[in-house]
């Protein structure tokens, strides 16, 4: 997605805040920004936040072991065996979908956060570039970001579209973003 956000917007991909929720192991939709950018990383599941801190490329200080989510705290998190397929809240066709490739899901307690707290408090700044891919849990970041300032929202968004598509849209244009363009099953858009 790195070189489709490229070729769509004219800025400089250069001292910006880029943050990737869902990150797995590879963290590889902002691979090709991180030399140049201030690259975060939020992802739930301990070992694959292992496995990304061991990555060169990768400042160990800017990854965190969080689920964004509406709240802070902790939460209920479904590890999946079917590789990026973990989520705080898959959809039930999600869930067939994961039942039909026989895949293992296992619950365990994560620590979560607010796309809110987390800029406020963590980073204390806020984010050019948002990358949101949770498996499920989409809608309620959107609805808890509509707390925000209009500052404080992320100029670009780059999200999966998802089993939930149309409430995700909905609460996007709400928010007061507009589609730019598709890429693969992500959706890109900008404030």
């Amino acid at each position: 997605m790195d070189n489709a956000l490229c070729e769509a917007y004219d800025i400089r991909f250069e001292g910006l805040s880029i943050l990737e929720c869902g990150a797995h192991r590879e963290g590889h939709e902002t691979e090709m920004f991180r030399l140049s950018n201030d690259c975060y990383y939020i992802e739930p599941i301990l070992a694959e936040l292992d496995i990304l801190r061991q990555q060169n490329t990768i400042k160990r200080e800017n990854t965190f072991n969080y689920a964004l989510t509406k709240y802070d705290g902790e939460t209920s998190f479904t590890v999946s065996s079917w590789p990026g397929n973990s989520s705080v809240q898959h959809s039930e066709e999600h869930l067939q979908e994961l039942a039909s490739r026989r895949a293992v899901l296992t619950k365990i307690t994560v620590p979560c956060i607010t796309y809110k707290t987390f800029i406020q408090s963590i980073i204390k700044k806020p984010i050019d570039i948002l990358v949101l891919d949770i498996e499920g849990g989409e809608v309620d970041v959107l609805e808890s970001m509509k707390e925000l300032n209009v500052e404080e929202l992320p100029k670009i968004f780059a999200i999966e579209a998802g089993y939930d598509w149309e409430k995700r849209k909905i609460l996007l244009k709400e928010l007061g973003y507009k589609i730019d363009f598709y890429f693969d099953n992500n959706v890109v858009l900008s404030h």
